[in-house]
Order: structure tokens, then C-alpha cells, then sequence
């Protein structure tokens, strides 16, 4: 199987794109979608809570379209793989973003974080884009969730069909062959207890034309429509319900051994030696949890046909020194790796390069990047005799109007730090990273609100993850960050300070434009009371 470059956006079909990613280790891949439709667009359900998801996303809309255009967030329904994300990238979306969803959802989005309006849909309710496009919520209780639903694109007969029709697949592909029609199988049995929902989903998708299934997890479905949308009226409901029944005896126990053992063996593409089933879970649980939850469904699906329980899931006693847990981190590392290879690519290029980073499971990158420190200048004064509620939400108002425009113009933001902001550029795009400090300036004013000073360097950083397993921190070390902090000191309100070297690094048009500026000056300045003198330039917005 040729595995899909999922650094890169897919387009689907005419404004639809895939902007997702494979979770090869797990099986379990997320596929939010967005639809651009001239100046709106519309993301369904964006993925989970990380910033290294936000990151990796944020990166393939990028490719499409600008973040601001995106004026509606679908959601199918309230699970963390489908709404996690949305409190990390809501700032940065359209100032009136809608999430979107059914009542019964509605209750749950708020405890993710969220901040922006949620409107509840009814069964059928249309949302009618300004181009006149139209897609229509379709409700669909009890798959797997009392309120879930799916979206309709009319113009292109699509289902963004949520959970249903997805699957587990370590040989994932983009798109559906009829192979897939099992693993969707599967995947409603484990989640749905009753086939009344299921009927009643059938007898809607029925009468509505389907040139496209577009499900959360697993692949597109693109042809052989009818036969999966048959899945709902052929399966066999509540397998979970349904293996707590007859114990097997030490015969069916090596039957259920052999095959676990034959499925892990595909699984994971290498001979597993176990004498038992005990040990074969142990060796399980080294995989991740995603490895135990399928070896178990699929000792499950063996015991069910010889008419016996699956013994790994009943009357086991744990103890303390005995617990051996699977780590749930593998997909955060997956995702960590494509995210460092994705900028190592984007700052040096070179293909053969980036995969052999992914093969040394990259972690961290020295590279070249642009830092810019940025500073809300007054700010302890200004809250000292101020009521909670309102130091918040001013300080929101501003750090979203500062992420915004740092965003906007290709840069990322690390982190927020008290009243301040770390963000950093790519090599290739310095002068967005002086246009970005620009316009900060300008957006503040306009807006009327506490003046910032912004402090900007070039130089070698190293970009990664810094702390212990629990509390990882994705951000960025070396002197250049020092630099641009120190810069960010001596910057004036409305002012900017930037190092000589990334001030020389400029296009020349750019350097005319600042040595106009009426306030334009040359300082030196120290980073340590030993240090060297640092070059810098100053200059008013």
C-alpha cells in the first residue's frame, strides 16, 4: 500500500478538501473537511485538542484559503476527536465564527473551552452560504450519540457522515475500496446497541442521491455507495452487550489465542510469539491502546462465533505492581514528527530529507527562524485598579487582534506569556514578519487599545519539545529568542526594535521603507551585563 503524503491538503471534489491526517499507528485517521464557496467557507468537525493538531491543520487550510474566510465550524457531534480542537483555532477564524451542531450537542461544545456563538440545527435545516450553496443537517440520533447528525452539500450530493460508515484501518487510504465495507461493518456493531436508529438512518439516505460519503474517521467513500449504505440494515447490533455470556473452556481458549495472535501478526506486520492470552494482551498494551481495544473486538468476533465470552474482559483481578497501562501518546508523537518535518521542509526543502527525519522520529530541529517577542506595554498599570472580568476580557480582545495578524501573515504564534506573545517566521518569508509587526501596530491603534512594543531577531533556534513526559512544551530556545526578548524591552510604544542581521536580511525595498521613517535609529544593546553589545534598529509605527 502506497501511503498518503498527509502533509498536504486534498482536494475531493470541486470546493471540497480533505484536511486531515493518518494515524498509521493507531488506525484511527481524522478527516475534518472544509468546503470554500468564493469568500465563505465551512470546516467540519476540525479534530482534537492539541496545539500540535492546530498547527498541522491551521498549516493545510493555509493552503486553501485564509483562516478568516472559514465563517461556520460543523460539528456532528460532542466526542474530543471531532471537537477538541475548536478552542485553539476559534480566535483565529472569522471575528463571527458559528459553531454549528445539534441542541443536544450544543450542551457539551461549552466545556471544551469554547468562546464563540453555538447555534443549535434542526433535522433538515439548511444553511444557505451567500453564493446560494446550500447544505443541509440531517438527524441521525443514537449514531452513536443521542444528538448527532450529519451535513448534506447539495451541490455536490456529499454526506459528511460523522462516525458512521468510518472505521479502524492501519492500512488506511483516502479513499474506500469494497474491503472497507467490513470495516464499517465492524465499527457500527462496537458502537451501536440497537438497529431502530439505523433503519431510520437507511429509510433517510434512501431518498436523497449520494455521490460522495465522506466519514470523521477511516476512508471516502466514492463508489459502491449503496452496498455500504446497506451496512445499516445488515449488521449485528450491541456486540459489546453480546460477549458477556459463556465462558470459553482451555480448548476454545487456544483457539481464541490463535486468533489473536494471527490478527495481531497483520496488524502490526511482524510474528507475535505468545503462549497465552494474558500474554498476548501484555504484548498488546506495549502497542497503545488503540492496539488493545481492536485485539480485543476481534477475540471478541472469534469467541462470538464459537458461541463463548472473550475471557480477557471479565473477572481479572489488577494490582497495583502488576498494572501494565498503555500509553496513549503515540498519536501525539506521530503528529509531533509530521508537524517538525513539515517545517523542516517548508524552511530547507528536500523530500529524501524529511523522510529520514520521520524515520529517526524526529523530536526536535535546529533551524533558522525569525523571533518576534511581543509586549503590551502599560498593561500592570492599567489593571492595577481594574475588576477582574474586565483585565480579561480586554486582554483577549487584544491577544486575539495580535494572534490574528500574525497568522494572517504566515507567521505562528508559540505561545502567550502574562501580557506578552512569542511568535516566530519561517526564514523564507521575513518581510511578512515585518509587515505582520506593522500592522500589529496599526490594528492596535485603530482598535484602541494598550499599546505594544515589539522586539525581532534572526538566527539558529531549536524548535521542539522542552520538559519532563507530563508536561511537555512545545516552543523554542537559543540566544536568538534571548535576543528578540531584550529587543522587545528597548522597543517604544508603537514601536519596533529589530537585530541588525535580520534587519540586513531584508529586500532592499524594505530597508528603504524603514530608513524613511522619520524616527528610524541605530542602538546597541546588551543581553547579559557580560555580554557583547547586540545591534538593533528602532523605529515608530
Amino acid at each position: 500500500m502506497e501511503k498518503l503524503d498527509d502533509r498536504k491538503s486534498v482536494n475531493i471534489i470541486e470546493d471540497i478538501w480533505w484536511v486531515g491526517f493518518a494515524d498509521y499507528e493507531a488506525g484511527f485517521s481524522n478527516n475534518p473537511y472544509l468546503i470554500v464557496e468564493k469568500e465563505e467557507a465551512v470546516l467540519f468537525d476540525p479534530g482534537p485538542g492539541h496545539p500540535f493538531f492546530r498547527d498541522l491543520i491551521v498549516q493545510k487550510i493555509q493552503e486553501v484559503t485564509s483562516l478568516e474566510m472559514i465563517k461556520y465550524i460543523v460539528v456532528h457531534h460532542q466526542d474530543p476527536d471531532l471537537c477538541g480542537l475548536i478552542p485553539y483555532i476559534e480566535h483565529l477564524l472569522h471575528p463571527e465564527v458559528v459553531i454549528i451542531c445539534h441542541p443536544r450537542t450544543a450542551l457539551f461544545i461549552p466545556y471544551y473551552g469554547t468562546r464563540k456563538r453555538i447555534f443549535s440545527v434542526g433535522d433538515e435545516d439548511i444553511l444557505q452560504l451567500k453564493s446560494g450553496r446550500e447544505i443541509q443537517f440531517i438527524h441521525a440520533p443514537y449514531l452513536h450519540f443521542a444528538g448527532n447528525m450529519m451535513s448534506y452539500d447539495i451541490k455536490t450530493k456529499s454526506l459528511f457522515s460523522g462516525d458512521i460508515f468510518g472505521g479502524f484501518n492501519r492500512d488506511w487510504t483516502l479513499f474506500a475500496d469494497k474491503s472497507h465495507i467490513e470495516i464499517a461493518t465492524q465499527f457500527i456493531e462496537h458502537y451501536i446497541a440497537d438497529k431502530k436508529p439505523a433503519e431510520y438512518l437507511y429509510n433517510k439516505l434512501k431518498k436523497i442521491p449520494l455521490s460522495l460519503i465522506l466519514p470523521q474517521h477511516g476512508s471516502i467513500i466514492n463508489k459502491d455507495i449503496n452496498d455500504f449504505i446497506e451496512i445499516l440494515m445488515n449488521f449485528d447490533a450491541g456486540q459489546l452487550i453480546n460477549e458477556l455470556e459463556s465462558p470459553p473452556d482451555d480448548k476454545q481458549k487456544n483457539e481464541l489465542l490463535t486468533a489473536g495472535k494471527e490478527w495481531l501478526t497483520f496488524w502490526l506486520k511482524d510474528d507475535i510469539k505468545a503462549g497465552s492470552l494474558n500474554e498476548l494482551f501484555a504484548f498488546a498494551k506495549e502497542q497503545g491502546a488503540a492496539t488493545v481495544a481492536l485485539l480485543f473486538d476481534r477475540i471478541t468476533r472469534r469467541a462470538k462465533e464459537l458461541g463463548v465470552r472473550n475471557p480477557l474482559k471479565t473477572k481479572q483481578i489488577h494490582k497495583w505492581n502488576n498494572i501494565q497501562a498503555p500509553r496513549s501518546s503515540r498519536l501525539l508523537e506521530t503528529t509531533r514528527q509530521k508537524l517538525l518535518t513539515s517545517q523542516f521542509s517548508m524552511l530547507y526543502g528536500g523530500e529524501t530529507q524529511v523522510d529520514v527525519l520521520i524515520q529517526r522520529r524526529l523530536q526536535a530541529i535546529k533551524t533558522k527562524l525569525i523571533i518576534m517577542f511581543i509586549d503590551i506595554r502599560g498593561f500592570t498599570h492599567w489593571s492595577e485598579n481594574k475588576p477582574p472580568d474586565e483585565i480579561v476580557r480586554m486582554l483577549n480582545i487584544e491577544m486575539e487582534l495580535i494572534t490574528r495578524t500574525i497568522y494572517r501573515h504566515n507567521g505562528r504564534v508559540n505561545k502567550m506569556i502574562g501580557d506578552g506573545v512569542l511568535a516566530y517566521f519561517p526564514e523564507s518569508i521575513k518581510p511578512y514578519s515585518l509587515l505582520a509587526a506593522i500592522n500589529i501596530h496599526n490594528k492596535v491603534k485603530k482598535a484602541n487599545l494598550l499599546p505594544v512594543g515589539i522586539g525581532m531577531a534572526f538566527g539558529e533556534v531549536i524548535l521542539g519539545d522542552i520538559g519532563e513526559e507530563l508536561r511537555l512544551d512545545f516552543t523554542l530556545i537559543g540566544s536568538t529568542v534571548n535576543i528578540a526578548s531584550r529587543l522587545c524591552d528597548s522597543a517604544a510604544k508603537n514601536g519596533v526594535v529589530i537585530s541588525a542581521p535580520c534587519f540586513a536580511t531584508l529586500p532592499e525595498e524594505y530597508q528603504h521603507k524603514l530608513q524613511s521613517y522619520s524616527s528610524f535609529e541605530k542602538i546597541k544593546i546588551k543581553i547579559k551585563e557580560n555580554d557583547p553589545e547586540v545591534d538593533g534598529i528602532r523605529f515608530l509605527c
